[in-house]
């Protein structure tokens, strides 16, 4: 049931972010706007001018969890970035969830398309990105043929690091004061997830381990470059 309800909320932000970036999409197949198209020389002169360095927080989580999720971006040029967010989460309550991220760290690299333009880093892009995460989830472990001192159920909660490499897609928008908009939703697989009974054959027990093997990354972010 626990399990449930977690998945059950990961995939209402998934949801939520995807539909975003799908209507952008179509909408931006029925309007055919006018752009110019800046020289080399001229990219250069705007990122002197707006800076090519970003910072920027996602608001999603901080109103949801609330977590703390703040990135770091590096414009290499209009058509490639790399950075690292980090994301600390201040919820204790964990009684209705069956795992929840705590604390991960999230290099990234991006490659942005289409409106490779004005300010460089900017428009749609896709994203690879590594999460070396510190994770929390129920292990239940029941007993076929209990001692006597010992519980037929035994409850336990984990914590473990592990990396997850992930793909991801989004859009940013940039204004000419530097301030940023931006969507993305991604997806990774944990590198050492396994489930309990792995480790045990014949021995008189199951484990029913919540240890999440996949982790969501994505939500709604307002930055400034500098």
């Amino acid at each position: 049931m626990k399990q449930n309800l977690n998945q059950s909320r990961i995939m209402r932000y998934f949801f939520l972010v995807l539909c975003l970036f799908f209507f952008n999409v179509s909408l931006s197949q029925d309007v055919q706007p006018v752009e110019v198209i800046k020289s080399d020389k001229q990219v250069t002169e705007l990122f002197d001018e707006i800076g090519n360095k970003e910072l920027k927080l996602d608001v999603l989580d901080f109103l949801s969890q609330p977590a703390l999720n703040v990135s770091f971006e590096k414009i290499n040029d209009p058509y490639s970035s790399f950075g690292a967010d980090v994301f600390v989460n201040f919820n204790d309550n964990n009684s209705s969830y069956s795992w929840s991220a705590k604390f991960s760290l999230n290099p990234f690299y991006r490659f942005y398309f289409f409106n490779k333009t004005d300010f460089g880093g900017e428009g749609y892009f896709a994203e690879l990105f590594i999460k070396f995460s510190n994770i929390e989830f129920n292990r239940e472990t029941y007993y076929y043929d209990p001692m006597p001192n010992e519980p037929y159920i035994n409850s336990e909660e984990i914590k473990v690091w592990d990396i997850a490499p992930g793909f991801g897609v989004g859009r940013k928008w940039v204004n000419k004061k530097g301030w940023t908009f931006e969507y993305m939703v991604g997806v990774g697989r944990f590198l050492f997830a396994k489930n309990g009974n792995d480790d045990c054959t014949n021995c008189g027990y199951s484990v029913d381990d919540n240890r999440p093997e996949t982790t969501f990354k994505g939500g709604i972010s307002i930055g400034k470059r500098f």
